[in-house]
Parts: C-alpha cells; structure tokens; sequence
C-alpha cells in the first residue's frame, strides 16, 4: 500500500504491522501526554529525546499537531494530506471508534421487538433534550449482564454507585441457564442484544468464569462483549490471555481503567503499545493531567475527586433496556438521566423483578416489554408533558430545551404551520387532555385535519417530551 494510505484498523481488522505500529505508537504518545505527569514540559523541550527515552519511535512533530494546542491550531485550516503521516492515521482510527460508537447507537443496538424498538427511540430522543451533547457518548445498548453481585474494586469515584462484591455466578452451576436466557434474548432483541456487555456495576475479572461465559455469548452471538476492567494488573497474564484470544474473534475497543500511577506504569511495563491498540486507558488518577470524572455517584459527594462539574446533569448509564444480574438472578429495566440528588446514579429505574429459572425469566423479560415498553402512547389518557422541558413560539415553529442543554425545534412547513403547532402546544400545556380530546378541540377550533394533529402530537411523542404512561397516575401506571 502506499506510504500515506489511510485504513481502518479495527474493522476490517488492519494486517499491516507497520500501520499497526505506527498508530499504536502514537496513541502511547497521547497516553503520556494525558496521563504521566512531567511528559508535557519534558516533549515540548525536547520532543524526539522524550518519545526516545519512552521508547517509542513515532514523528515526534506528528504527535505534537495532534497533543499540543498551539501547533494543532496552525493546521486547523490545512488540508488533511498536510497532517504529518502518523497524525493522518491516527486521526482516522479516532475516526474510526466514533463512527463504530455512533453506528451502534443508530441502528446496531436497535431492538428488532417493535414496541422496544419504540420505547429505546423515546428515551434515547429524550436524552438528547435532558443531557444534551452528553448523550452523544452514551449508546442506549438494550441489554447487559452483570456475573456478580457488587464489585471488588470500591472506586471512589463509580459512577453507579456499585456495592460491595457479595456473591458470583459459577459456570458450572448456570451454564444451562445462561445459554437460555442468551438464546431467548437473541429470538426476543434480535441481534441488538449482541451488543450487550458482561458487567455494568460490576468488575467483569472478579468472576473466575468470565471467558467461559464470554465464550458462550460469542457462540451466539459472534461478537465478543466489550470489557472495561479496573483490576487488569490484578492477574497480567489472564488480561494478556483474554486480550489475545478475545481480539483474534472480532477486534473492538477494550477498556482499562487506571486507578493509580504505579498502575499506569505497571501496564506500560507489561504490555507493548501494539496489545493495547485497542484499549482505551482511562485515567483515573488524581496525579493524571487528564483526569476527569462525570459528577455522579460517588463522585458527586467525594471532594478528593475531579468531576467536569459540580452541578446535575451528568450520567455514565449507557443502558435504555434490561440489566439481567445472573448472580442475584434478577432484571432491572433502566434508563438514563441527568444525576441528580434523587437520582445520583444518573438512572431511572422503571422496574425490577427477581427470576427463578429459565421460564421464569420469560416470564419476567415478556411482562417488563408488555408492561412498560408501548408501541405509542395511549391516545385515550392524558398526556403529561415532561418537567424541567422549556417550550419557546417562534415564528417559524416551537423550540424546546432542558436547562443548559440543546436546543431543538419543530418547524412548521405548508402543511403543517408554525401557528398549529402553537396551537398543539397550548391545548397540551393546559393539561389533562388526551390525543383525542387535542384532535377534537382543534378541529371544532380551527377546523384541522386530525391526521394533521396526530402527526404533531406523534412527534412529540417520539422525541421523548411526554412523561411514559408509568411515570404518570392513572389506569397505565405501575
């Protein structure tokens, strides 16, 4: 291939060492530049000499375009072949994990259930209002598996608040269900549920069984689940292992999270740049230049932490569907939000409910779908426009945002005028009115096509700015 060629390096999986070198070279770099402390005054003095002494062989003037301020702001405006080669590549392979990120969000981890699929659409819509550019990162997978109860680590920073670890799931004493429960959800999500991963509020190597469990969800899924680990150098060797085996399957963006600076250099000692290509490094130290944490949790109360800020808003909760707990043998239906002192997390939870065996978890999955996830909101009950959502009349439309968050608008076209959205809006702010009693005043008003109506009314909808039918008292709440 040509010397300045750009591929994609984790699907299709890039076979080319000298490319792979390259941009894992230079993510160490960067690594450095967030996570080290000293290495931003030592490379700015003496940029090939420091990337020498930490042996790495990358242009030194590539990394400095992509980590120093002052000369990424000189190639700001510059064509893209301008960028030294190694900043091209590596710009691609961020690239990359954000169009797989945001692929996943979009379509992968959309449930094929119809009334899943509606109620996932609801929620994700309304987290572009509540949380704003927050919900960009945030994926909305419909499933995940936790394989113990609580987790070992006790950050002081968790972001949902784990408990102490109390018990774990054993291969041998749950294979049969696993499998089970990993082919009913595959026949009820579709392969959204492929997406799903092994841990949520729990360290996924606190199991001793966790590959053997991996192994089984890749049968069935040919994915191998994405894994964030704080205990990577708990057992070097088994991380090694994993990493190896798990990349030869598919390759993805693993997680490690740095919780010192011992263990930073610990893992730089033990695995070369190459390994960890696709491994993202969190830092998660106070000595970290780059460390940050969202304000929730724990972190929301702990003051010996970094948080963005220290106001509400903030969520790590990636999840708009089921967390299936195979040790306590329980599902949780969840859904993000702004952390707040009610909710600290950054989670709704809609429901929960403990399961017994195989059949019972059926049971439990199909009433949690019928139960709260509707195709659309009943027309005949009042809608309940969401608190906190601020609506503006415009002359071309309505515009509506969460404090500090997006703002987004409905435009009125020939068809459907600015004034009747403003009139839609008006009949929904006085409360207590269903879809029907809305397509009912407004025809006998203003004479207006009811399809007209319910078209607004469903747009509405769908963007998230109706409470659910749960949220709210009346026939359909829980």
């Amino acid at each position: 291939m040509s010397d300045w060629e750009i591929r994609n390096v984790i699907s299709p999986a890039c076979d080319d060492a000298a490319y792979i070198r390259e941009v894992a070279q230079t993510k160490r770099a960067l690594e450095l530049w967030t996570m080290e402390p000293g290495f931003r005054s030592a490379f700015l003095a003496a940029p090939a000499e420091t990337l020498a002494a930490c042996g790495l062989s990358v242009d030194a003037f590539a990394v400095k375009v992509l980590c120093d301020p002052e000369t990424a702001m000189a190639y700001r405006e510059k064509p893209p072949e301008a960028l030294p080669r190694a900043a091209r590549r590596y710009r691609a392979f961020l690239r990359e994990k954000i169009e797989g990120r945001e692929r996943m969000a979009r379509e992968d981890c959309v449930p094929a259930h119809p009334a899943f699929r509606a109620w996932r659409l609801r929620q994700r819509n309304r987290c572009w209002v509540e949380l704003g550019k927050r919900n960009e990162s945030l994926i909305h997978v419909p499933l995940t598996f936790e394989l113990d109860l609580g987790c070992s680590v006790g950050c002081p920073f968790c972001g949902v608040m784990a408990p102490r670890h109390q018990k774990v799931c054993r291969y041998d004493e749950d294979a049969a269900l696993w499998k089970g429960i990993l082919a009913f959800a595959k026949e009820t999500i579709g392969d959204a549920a492929g997406h799903a991963t092994c841990y949520y509020a729990t360290e996924p190597l606190d199991n001793p069984d966790y590959e053997k469990f991996v192994d089984d969800f890749f049968d069935v899924f040919g994915i191998v689940p994405q894994m964030t680990s704080a205990a990577s150098m708990r057992n070097p060797e088994r991380t090694r292992a994993y990493l190896t085996e798990s990349l030869k399957k598919n390759r993805r963006v693993h997680r490690f999270s740095v919780l010192s600076l011992d263990i930073l250099h610990r893992i730089f000692e033990t695995f070369t740049p190459e390994e960890l290509l696709c491994v993202e490094l969190l830092p998660q130290f106070a000595e970290a230049p780059g460390n940050m944490f969202a304000s929730a949790g724990r972190a929301r109360k702990n003051a010996a932490v970094h948080v963005e800020t220290a106001e509400d808003g903030n969520t790590i909760a990636c999840i708009s569907g089921f967390i299936v707990n195979m040790a306590e043998k329980s599902v949780r239906l969840i859904t993000p939000c702004g952390s707040s002192e009610e909710r600290p997390t950054g989670e709704i939870l809609v429901a929960k409910e403990r399961f017994t065996d195989l059949e019972d978890f059926r049971r439990v999955l199909v009433s949690m779908i019928d139960r709260y996830m509707l195709p659309e909101l009943p027309k005949d009950q009042p809608l309940c426009l969401r608190p906190g959502i601020s609506f503006e009349k415009m002359a071309e439309g309505i515009a509506f945002s969460h404090a500090k968050t997006l703002r987004l608008k409905f435009l009125g076209t020939d068809d459907l005028p600015a004034g009747l959205y403003h009139d839609v809006l008006d009949k929904l702010r006085a409360g207590g009115r269903s879809a029907y009693d809305v397509v009912g005043e407004l025809m006998e008003e203003r004479d207006a096509f009811p399809a007209h109506v319910l078209f607004i009314l469903k747009k509405f909808e769908q963007a998230g700015l109706f409470l659910e039918p749960y949220e709210t008292p009346g026939p359909s709440s829980s």
